[in-house]
């Protein structure tokens, strides 16, 4: 090669070659470093754990397997022992060698059908767990009685030997078994739940009454439980299996029950468990010994009450504790229970004529309490089936540990030295006492005072002279106690049909007719010679005395109707609360000013519906009878410390509408009456205990519930619409838009009130000030104007009675939508509106007529009476509207200077006498011809003054 040849390649080789200064790069996609770092990760983890599980955890394992073998071996033995200690207790023997007897066998009775009886035939299966931890397991099944030659099913692989009383074969389960096992052995298919003729639960008998009924019968998904709780037992008793099993089978037995089997165990280290299979239900237990107590739990679908159950089972199973040493003192065995109505039934009539929804509620009463509650102390004093209803008389304290102490330290039993007020005042601890009437609450110890003074006393009050009293119903006799406080009742006439009633009442609620307080009175208050008693149905009484057709005798001030609730959804009670020959007899065995009173059950809740629409619908029903019988006004007012779980709702009807003003006496009035029209007490001079004049003003108004019920009527009735109090929508204008100077009427009209701005319509002016009235009430504004008719002649203008009368003449406005005219009068100067005369009033009464209508003095137009029709008497909503002068509402747009007039006519009163005077003189002032009564008086006051 040339050397030419050499260079050429050598200068194409350096050509080709990069630079020695050049660095290399290598490109990844991010997945594939994703993806290799997670596969790194994991193979790092399972490596890690194959290496653990072969060098630690195999030999860990090992350990603890050998630790748990170890407990698992103590615990044997020690439950051995513990099992072995348990039946040589039961046992009492040893073996000749002073060691324990291992084949010890339990001596558990059998259930045992009755004479005659055969055993059903049930589906027996069961299925057991570990009873290891159990110190002995024990089943017994139903034999036959010794003497019926009844043969027994026997389960499956059963040899039938009647000396063995082990578990049948196919169920059999060794004591010391670890595992667990079933069976299924067929005894037949029993009816569940037999529905006797006997109506459910309302009889209250004793469950062997019917024990046999005819198995053919339709079944009930309905049943009753039985809850009992009792501590301060024995504690041996407790823990003995044998006992606790004789117990319950002699309970089952006496209470007529078929006991098909059961089940115990004996825990570890005291206490027992048993459940007893009832071809009724079931019934079960469970205790604990070293605490002395017991639970019991007994369920039956049977038609039969539980309630004489409860007696049975506290004499068996409330075994006294033994003192542990000489002087040591125990408590008694105390017993706690319930008794429950559980699932469901017909609310349709049986072919027999039974109502089972009907008994259902009926019972909801006792059933909820005293029965359905855990009560600390609850006693059955009395319970009798009459002609006409059952009676159940209860002794009951709340689940209150307190009450019952009280209650034994007032009784001496506990630290009588130490404890002088209680053994000094008794009646403060006493337990309360509950009336029932099939089921119903009808009265209580706690709520007596409360329910009928509040039923009698505010009507008798409000009446003038009540000399002749009805009562109907009313049994317990309280109603009749109450009356008897009046000194001005001089007959008292008691209608009461259920004679064995009162008898009861007398024996086991003697407080109730307890008149030996009241000066004047017996001791019982049947024996008053006020009192006249009649053992009769009301219905025929009245209907008898009080025909329709018939002349008016011996007519009643007040009769009193202390009957049924109208809620009780029975025909009775429909005929006792609707507008039939009943109500009408009532009525027209009432005076003039006569007044119907009747307690109508429990108060409507606020978010109830309308009455016509609810259970209450007879209560409404009620009320539009009295109003179809033409009683002026009836008003509704509640009592809440009745002891009822409800405010108590009490009707009142008036035949007068100016009756109403005596509802009204402000309290110091109606204390002033109980003191001088009610008989003093023996003892401390006051013989009511509840009611008084300030209670009394807690009647005058209807309830807020009530007014917001009854407005949900449909249509909307009067006045639940308009004036429900003030409406806030409405703007209310500063009264400096008001002024006051010469009205445009001319001089005669004196004074009269003028806008200084626009006042728009729908509007409120000075309602700050409006709502501060001068309220003169009617009896007072009436004896201003006997004095003043009496003696105005003698005395000038500046004595203060006349005074009176002049102000309330000329700066106030009547009103009688309180029953008698009383006076609103304006604490501003709204009271110088004068009258519009032919309807140009713009403020105010929006009436259709004026005072130049061609109307009666002697007629006040029904526009004006509008208060005593009949969508006024009663009215909650209207009862309860705010009182005050009117003239406030503009009733269309006021231009600023436009002089303010107001309707006069609505302001007369609702007697001839005023509407004739006040017609007159408007008429006068209008044609000119007369003055104003605040002229007339300032002129008369002058010219007095300067004489």
């Amino acid at each position: 090669m040339t050397a030419a040849e050499t260079k050429k390649d050598a200068a194409s080789t350096s050509s080709t070659s990069p630079p020695a200064s050049s660095s290399f790069k290598i490109s990844m996609p991010l997945r594939f470093v994703g993806w290799a770092l997670a596969i790194t990760c994991l193979s790092g983890f399972l490596i890690g754990k194959t290496v653990r599980s072969l060098l630690i955890d195999a030999q860990y394992k090992d350990a603890l397997l050998v630790h748990d073998d170890i407990i698992q071996q103590v615990l044997a033995a020690q439950q051995q022992q513990q099992r072995q200690r348990t039946l040589d207790q039961h046992a009492g023997t040893t073996s000749s060698n002073g060691e324990h007897s291992s084949n010890i066998h339990l001596e558990l009775p059998d259930p045992v059908m009755r004479d005659g009886r055969i055993i059903p035939q049930t589906l027996y299966s069961s299925k057991n767990f570990d009873t290891a931890r159990s110190a002995s397991v024990s089943s017994r099944w139903i034999k036959p009685a010794k003497n019926s030659g009844a043969q027994q099913p026997q389960p499956a692989g059963d040899d039938g030997d009647d000396d063995d009383e082990s578990a049948p074969s196919s169920a059999c389960v060794d004591e010391n078994s670890t595992g667990d096992s079933s069976s299924t052995s067929t005894l037949s298919t029993a009816k569940s739940c037999p529905r006797s003729s006997v109506t459910d639960p309302a009889t209250l008998v004793s469950p062997t009454a019917n024990a046999d009924a005819d198995a053919d019968e339709a079944h009930l998904p309905a049943g009753q439980h039985l809850l009992m709780d009792i501590e301060n037992v024995d504690s041996a008793f407790l823990n003995s299996e044998e006992r606790l099993a004789v117990a319950m089978l002699d309970l089952v037995n006496q209470c007529g029950l078929t006991l098909l089997s059961y089940h115990c165990h004996k825990l570890t280290p005291t206490g027992v468990t048993c459940a007893g299979v009832l071809l009724e239900s079931h019934v079960s237990f469970h205790t604990w010994p070293e605490r002395g107590v017991i639970t019991l739990d007994l369920f039956t679908c049977g038609p039969n009450s539980l309630l004489p159950v409860v007696p049975v089972a506290e004499a068996l199973f409330s075994i006294p504790r033994q003192p542990s040493h000489a002087g040591e003192e125990v408590e008694p065995p105390h017993v706690v229970w319930a008794h429950k109505l559980r699932g469901f039934r017909d609310d349709d009539d049986d072919e027999d004529g039974h109502d089972d929804g009907l008994n259902a509620q009926q019972l909801s009463d006792v059933m909820n309490y005293p029965i359905g509650q855990r009560l600390d102390y609850k006693n059955e004093i009395v319970s009798v089936q009459t002609i006409f209803q059952r009676i159940d008389i209860y002794d009951a304290f709340p689940r209150a540990k307190e009450s019952l102490v009280d209650y034994d330290k007032s009784i001496g039993l506990i630290d009588p030295q130490n404890n002088p007020y209680h053994m000094q005042n008794p009646q403060f601890f006493q337990p309360d006492r509950i009336v029932f009437l099939d089921g119903v609450m009808q009265s209580r110890r706690h709520g007596d005072a409360a329910y009928h003074e509040g039923l009698v006393h505010p009507s008798l009050f409000a009446h003038d002279n009540p000399k002749r009293v009805a009562i109907i119903g009313g049994g317990e006799g309280a109603t009749l106690r109450e009356v008897l406080k009046h000194s001005t009742v001089e007959k008292v006439v008691w209608i009461e049909i259920d004679q064995t009633m009162v008898e009861v009442s007398t024996q086991y609620l003697p407080e109730w007719s307890d008149c030996s307080d009241i000066a004047g009175s017996t001791d019982s208050c049947l024996d008053d010679p006020r009192v006249e008693i009649y053992y009769e149905d009301a219905f025929k009484w009245f209907d008898d005395r009080f025909p329709i057709d018939g002349p008016l005798i011996e007519a009643f001030d007040v009769v009193i109707m202390d009957a049924l609730d109208p809620q009780v959804q029975i025909d009775f009670v429909d005929a006792l609360y609707s507008e039939g020959t009943f109500l009408k007899s009532i009525s027209r065995s009432l005076n003039h000013a006569g007044m119907l009173v009747a307690q109508v059950g429990k108060a409507p809740m606020m978010r109830g519906p309308a009455e016509d629409y609810s259970i209450d619908k007879n209560r409404m029903k009620f009320i539009e009878s009295l109003i179809d019988l033409d009683f002026e006004h009836v008003r509704n007012y509640e009592e809440s410390h009745c002891g009822f779980d409800a405010a108590w709702e009490i009707i009142v009807a008036m035949k007068s509408y100016d009756s109403k003003a005596k509802w009204f006496a402000n309290s110091a009035v109606v204390d002033y009456k109980i003191r001088t029209r009610s008989l003093p007490s023996k003892g401390n001079g006051v013989s009511l205990r509840y009611f008084d004049g300030a209670t009394m003003q807690s009647y005058h108004f209807p309830s807020r519930q009530s007014e917001v019920v009854y407005c949900r009527r449909r249509p909307m009735p009067l006045g639940c619409i308009d004036n429900r109090g003030f409406d806030q929508t409405r703007a209310n204008l500063p009264i400096s838009l008001l002024q006051v100077q010469a009205s445009s009427l001319g001089e005669n009209a004196g004074r009269g009130v003028f806008a200084a701005q626009d006042i728009p319509a729908h509007s409120y002016v000075g309602l700050e000030r409006l709502v501060h009235t001068v309220y003169i009430e009617p009896r007072s504004y009436s004896i201003i104007n006997e004095w003043y008719e009496r003696n105005h002649p003698i005395y000038n203008a500046e004595y203060y009675p006349y005074v009176l009368e002049m102000y309330a003449d000329a700066y106030g406005h009547s009103f009688s939508d309180r029953g008698e005219i009383h006076i609103y009068s304006d604490a501003s100067i709204h009271t110088f509106i004068n009258h519009g005369c032919q309807g140009s009033n713009n403020v105010g009464y929006n009436f259709t007529i004026d005072e130049s209508a061609e109307l009666s003095f002697d007629d006040i137009p029904a526009e004006i009476m509008k208060t005593k029709s009949k969508a006024y008497v009663y009215n909650p909503s209207i009862d309860r509207q705010p009182h005050f002068y009117s003239s406030g509402f503009p009733l269309r747009d006021i231009a600023a200077g436009e002089e303010l007039f107001d309707n006069y006519l609505g302001m007369t009163g609702l007697t001839s006498k005023n509407w004739k005077a006040e017609f007159e003189t408007l008429q006068k002032q209008c044609r000119g011809d007369g003055v104003g009564y605040v002229k007339y008086y300032e002129e008369s006051a002058s010219s007095e003054g300067e004489d």
